[in-house]
């Protein structure tokens, strides 16, 4: 039904006048509100219109509402307190736009601009002021200069209201309403939230032309100031950097399942809670290198595995250790703020005689669809703090028998038809892992992987982190790569490098790891760093390469996603924050899920970037 929203100043004839806007023939208002400063002269006003309804229109609800400490104009401090009761009493009066009806004749004329603004910022169904004779002053003459079409409108349309402001109740912006017709609002935030979004749309405005080139369009929403430290070199030393890093909603795509919990207390926590404690194997000595996780000389592969070697397949075959693992893995990803992971496995490693793979696979699924059922239950958007999907893993071999290979692939085959459901944890893409050199390179197992292919699960590949360029090409070229996993020397050849990019193959990158294993130098110049000896993830990137950030094994390089990032600013000093969220960007992108589950997170990074506007 539609409601009457006026301003009244001394002269009380306005409102009934503004009362016939409606055509003949209209059922009429249902209700009028009048809002007016808190006077003598604007109270004989208010009575005189309520002797008015009173007469002959008795089945109107009427309201005239004086704002408590606004009795006059005199500065601007006055007027922002008319706006702030303004705006929280179009809502408390008339909570429906399309069924506000505001008229702008009554008042100070900053009354007028105010209710203009409102109805601009929260929608109305029109906005109108009325022309009408200074006599015609008395309830007769404004019923006979009714009848006789005397009372004249301007009409000056509907407004739509901004949608991010239509969304706004009264709940949330309460009024107070005090004895004797007075309102009171407490503080102003409801005009600092349309101040904040009159800001933002005026950025969105400036920055339209930019909208393609942010990793995220929702940035855009930013002030130049804000942009501007977006764009500079991130500085790791910074408490407020890192911060902004730490609360930064981050994707993993790189995460192997027995690469965590390999030492001290997440190590003992997960052996504490075994099935069977007495079928444990001992622990081994295995101290972490000098300087870790930044030693100063790199460890190579071989001990850099050899440090995981007391959790993975000796552990995960006991029910309980593989349960305390999930876990702990889960809340390590939550605490650091992951959104969604890939987590990588060998289900048939972790085997035993009355456990098969299936079952490995099947509780290892489970234990990680219970975490997240646990925190989507405690989530305000009933969504999982942290999405878990599964890729399993096939290792290479140069040589003998490959049924291992073909077990681990056919697995991966059935549990993609048996779990489908993407809001739940699933398989959604296998992995050749395991030592390179060029008898183990992706050609080798082209064959093995056709089955993969045909049912369209993706297929990512470590490739070019012990061997050089063509071990990425076969992988890229022999295995339909969709990710590369690490591709350190796909700068060794430039055509592949801008083949890389064309097709949008990403690569998935772990500073901590790479830097562990390989050696890069730290805190220097990019500029004055040999080509060769830097490391390549900003080359990569200004390449137009979808870059990730990964942390490869939690628990070996002692390294959190945050601290990856952190560290790749380290090694590579020109990133800049905007970086980081282009590696988020395409991290989201490249991630092994259905275009639907792509917009849910796509909503989560916004919600979050948002936040931080």
């Amino acid at each position: 039904m539609p409601i009457l929203l006026c301003s009244l100043g001394t002269s009380w004839a306005v409102v009934p006048e503004a009362f016939h806007f409606l055509a003949p023939g209209h059922d009429g208002f249902s209700a009028v509100h009048v809002i007016s400063s808190d006077s003598p002269a604007t109270e004989e006003a208010a009575q005189k219109v309520r002797l008015y309804f009173a007469a002959r229109y008795p089945r109107v609800t009427l309201t005239c509402d004086h704002v408590a400490g606004f009795s006059d104009l005199r500065s601007a401090d006055d007027h922002t307190l008319f706006e702030e009761n303004l705006f929280r009493w179009i809502l408390d009066r008339a909570p429906t736009p399309t069924d506000r009806y505001i008229c702008l004749a009554g008042g100070f004329k900053t009354m007028s601009a105010a209710m203009q603004r409102a109805a601009g910022f929260l929608g109305a169904a029109e906005v109108f002021h009325v022309l009408a004779k200074p006599t015609i002053n008395t309830s007769e003459l404004i019923d006979s200069a009714a009848q006789a079409g005397e009372i004249r409108f301007v009409p000056l349309g509907a407004e739509a209201g901004w949608p991010s402001l239509l969304l706004l109740n009264a709940g949330d912006f309460p009024l107070i309403h005090e004895p004797v017709n007075r309102i009171r609002s407490v503080g102003y935030d409801l005009s600092n939230r349309i101040a904040h979004h009159t800001a933002t749309q005026r950025h969105l405005a400036s920055h339209f032309e930019q909208i393609g080139t942010l990793p995220f369009p929702i940035l855009a929403l930013r002030s130049p100031t804000q942009l501007a430290w977006l764009k500079a070199r991130f500085q790791p030393s910074s408490p407020a950097h890192f911060a902004w890093l730490q609360e930064l909603p981050k994707i993993e795509l790189h995460c192997h399942l027995g690469g965590f919990a390999t030492h001290g207390d997440s190590l003992a926590s997960v052996r504490a809670a075994a099935t069977e404690p007495s079928k444990l194997p001992p622990l081994l000595d295995l101290p972490v290198p000098t300087g870790w996780p930044t030693p100063p000389t790199p460890c190579g592969l071989d001990t850099y595995m050899q440090l995981g070697n007391n959790n993975g397949s000796r552990l995960l075959r006991d029910p309980g250790c593989l349960r305390a693992h999930c876990e702990r893995l889960y809340a390590a990803l939550v605490a650091d703020h992951v959104v969604y992971a890939e987590i990588r496995c060998s289900p048939n490693n972790y085997t035993t005689t009355d456990r098969p793979a299936w079952q490995v696979l099947s509780d290892t699924r489970l234990h990680f669809q219970h975490c997240m059922e646990v925190s989507a239950s405690v989530s305000p958007n009933g969504e999982p703090a942290c999405h878990i999907n599964l890729i399993i893993i096939a290792t290479r071999k140069d040589g003998g028998d490959r049924s291992d290979i073909s077990r681990h692939l056919a697995l991966a085959i059935t549990a993609t038809d048996q779990w489908k459901d993407d809001h739940s944890c699933r398989v959604v893409g296998v992995d050749l892992a395991g030592f390179e050199h060029k008898d183990t390179r992706a050609a080798l197992f082209a064959t093995d992987f056709e089955a993969v292919h045909r049912v369209g699960l993706a297929v990512t590949i470590h490739a070019g982190e012990n061997d050089d360029a063509e071990g990425i090409w076969q992988a890229v070229f022999k295995l339909n790569a969709r990710r590369l996993g690490h591709a350190l020397h796909l700068y060794q050849s430039p055509d592949l490098l801008r083949t890389v990019a064309t097709r949008r193959i990403a690569v998935e990158m772990c500073p901590a790891a790479n830097l562990q294993i390989k050696g890069y130098p730290l805190d220097a110049s990019v500029s004055s760093a040999p080509p060769v000896a830097s490391y390549p993830l900003l080359d990569y990137l200004r390449a137009g390469v979808p870059v990730t950030v990964n942390t490869d094994n939690l628990g070996i390089s002692h390294a959190t996603l945050t601290q990856n990032l952190l560290l790749s600013t380290r090694l590579c000093p020109d990133l800049t924050p905007l970086d980081i969220l282009q590696l988020q960007r395409h991290a989201l992108d490249s991630a092994f899920i259905s275009p639907a589950q792509r917009e849910r997170l796509t909503a989560t990074f916004g919600r979050a970037l948002l936040k931080k506007l």
